[in-house]
């Protein structure tokens, strides 16, 4: 069967069931560390960081050697292979996760809330109290130990013991087994005097077991606790539960096995947008994004930030990625769309971000944190124990998205941005192009008439030729052709042919390339070097040039390099400008076209900070 770890208290684990005797608190550190990170190397110093303090002696990796040393020792003779490997730079615990009891709790409990959810009744009520039964007496884990991360530790994985055991409340409840629950909730209610769910449980219990009076004793009980101790009323679904006993609602009642089975499972947010049906291409990326957010490792959530310019097709990507893989999570799908590309509108601030993923999973009215820390720790609090997919659209940057990532390592995000979000922790990274001829003709005929698309394949070509590549772009020339079926390709290819007509024809209905290129602008002269860099994007959008270098545009702006380079950087980051290679950048095709229209038709340029999209006649010093 293989070696299982059981910590069961700061002087003692188990191997295989068998006591085996820790001397010394650093070995339990050390042990507990590496067992909660089972299968993934921990770094040298991240170990004598956590379990040695702030100890400055010269000998603590000596120390911790030893230590590492002792533990093989206890715990080889339950084990052929090595326990404990060394790997570079650190140590690592050959375990599956599986064989570690905090592992293996979090994988019961994940289970049962799947079987759950697709109705299988007994099978979650199994899971659920095999999950519960791998806690032993009333400590919290990792009692005793008092290291930081330890308390850390210990305070997730109490918060989702308490989590596991409410789910499992609730399954009872809804298959009528409110009679047995009620001296497990009066004593959990009581042990978490201000944890309103098993309140709430605890009076839906007493009401259906005929006991109103009490139910009604526990809201009175819970409401004099809240007040003395946070000065506030209960939230708005224990406020609701205490009216509804009191006017004896009959929905409290369960009538029918039926009934007991669909209350049993909990309702699910899938809130994906709905998927395109023409959607083409992208076999690797789909790929990458499928590894990356369902090959999970204990830690932190799997996170997959799409990059690259407006109108690539990233949200189109994700959309349908994420509805790939949507069946892999148990508690559902969540989709917020963040607005950072939207014309006319604000982005929106992760405090209305936080809000809307907070409803989502259930909180409204009083219960809302009014406050953006507030609202982050309750998200994390909420998402602890999920298994939950994300999807972030159209994200600013990563200020923005930090305190919507997820807590529970059963947890997923997608992030779609122009901007690479290098800076967000954990995050993988994918870069979008725009697609090949082969693709993009592709696109084109299954968006467009393939009718008309056959009847002048020439023209076709011209047109997909002229939309560089980007699946929005072909959009747009798609719905000009739907719009207008009196008009032939050709007459939409000469117009796309046209420099000074291509965004003209790149525009239908709310559908326009200005509109998604103007975008990028406005947020680039939000920053310090905003202003900078707007300039340098007219001046270069007025060259023929098909790659531009910071001593070329230094001559061009009469700037010192160093200010050129910012400038050009502020471009890259908006993805207003590309790389060529080391040294050399490239500006879009249709991007040039707008930078030139605009420098074109407002003068020797200067960007207005109130509409940036106007140009005014001003020289920029």
């Amino acid at each position: 069967m293989g070696l299982e770890i059981k910590i069961l208290g700061p002087w003692e684990t188990t191997a295989n069931g068998e006591l085996v005797r820790l001397a010394g608190e650093r070995r339990v550190g050390v042990l507990a560390r590496l067992a909660l990170s089972a299968g993934q190397p921990v770094a040298a110093e991240e170990l004598l960081a956590q379990v040695w303090g702030h100890c400055t002696a010269t000998t603590a990796g000596k120390q911790l050697h030893i230590v590492v040393s002792k533990l093989r020792g206890l715990l080889s003779p339950h084990q052929d292979d090595e326990v404990i490997a060394t790997v570079s730079g650190g140590y690592q615990l050959n375990l599956a996760c599986e064989r570690v009891d905090a592992h293996l709790f979090t994988l019961l409990g994940r289970q049962a809330r799947a079987a759950r959810a697709h109705g299988e009744i007994a099978k979650a009520d199994e899971l659920f109290q095999r999950a519960l039964a791998l806690w032993r007496g009333n400590g919290n884990a990792l009692a005793g130990m008092t290291a930081s991360w330890a308390q850390v530790e210990s305070a997730r994985l109490e918060e989702e013991r308490l989590a596991t055991l409410e789910d499992h409340i609730d399954l009872r409840l809804a298959a009528g087994d409110h009679h047995a629950v009620v001296p497990v909730l009066t004593a959990h209610a009581d042990a978490h005097p201000l944890r309103e769910r098993p309140r709430a449980q605890l009076m839906l219990a007493l009401y259906r077991a005929a006991r109103s009076s009490e139910a009604l004793a526990v809201y009175q009980e819970t409401r004099r606790v809240m007040i003395d101790e946070l000065g506030i009323e209960p939230g708005a679904a224990l406020r609701r539960l205490q009216q509804a006993v009191l006017r004896r609602d009959p929905a409290l009642h369960l009538t029918s096995p039926a009934q007991r089975t669909a209350l049993a499972r909990p309702i699910i947010p899938i809130e994906l947008p709905a998927d395109n049906r023409a959607f083409t291409a992208r076999t690797t990326e789909i790929a990458w994004l499928h590894k990356t957010l369902t090959d999970t490792v204990p830690g932190p959530p799997a996170v997959a930030a799409i990059n690259g310019p407006g109108g690539i097709g990233k949200s189109a990507l994700a959309i349908h990625a994420a509805h790939a893989i949507a069946d892999r999570f148990a508690d559902g799908v969540l989709y917020v769309d963040l607005r950072a590309a939207t014309a006319g509108l604000q982005p929106l601030s992760p405090f209305e971000a936080l809000s809307r993923l907070l409803r989502s999973l259930g909180l409204n009215g009083t219960a809302m944190p009014p406050t953006l820390d507030e609202a982050a720790a309750r998200y994390r609090s909420l998402t602890s124990t999920r298994n939950l997919l994300v999807v972030l659209d159209d994200a600013l940057d990563a200020s923005q998205v930090r305190p919507l990532i997820p807590a529970g390592s059963s947890c997923a995000v997608i992030v779609t941005s122009r901007r690479i979000m290098a800076s967000l922790d954990s995050a993988s990274h994918l870069r979008l192009t725009g697609l090949d001829d082969a693709d993009a003709t592709a696109l084109f005929t299954r968006i467009a008439d393939s009718g008309r698309v056959r009847a002048e394949p020439e023209a076709a070509q011209q047109i997909v030729r002229q939309c560089s590549g980007l699946p929005h772009a072909l959009r747009i020339a798609a719905a000009r052709l739907a719009a207008r079926p009196d008009r032939t390709l050709t007459h939409l290819a000469d117009q796309l042919a046209d420099p000074n007509r291509r965004l003209d024809a790149l525009e239908h209905a709310d559908l326009a390339m200005r509109a998604s290129i103007a975008v990028s602008l406005q947020h680039l002269l939000r920053g310090p070097a905003g202003h900078d860099a707007a300039h340098a994007f007219l001046l270069i959008g007025l060259l023929e040039n098909p790659t531009h270098t910071a001593p070329a545009v230094s001559a061009l702006t009469d700037w010192p390099e160093h200010r050129v380079e910012a400038a050009l950087n502020h471009l890259l980051d908006a993805r207003l400008l590309e790389s060529a290679e080391y040294g050399r950048y490239r500006m879009h095709d249709l991007i040039r076209l707008y930078a030139r229209e605009q420098a074109a038709l407002f003068g020797s340029p200067c960007i207005r900070a109130d509409n940036p999209s106007m140009v005014k006649s001003t020289s920029v010093p």
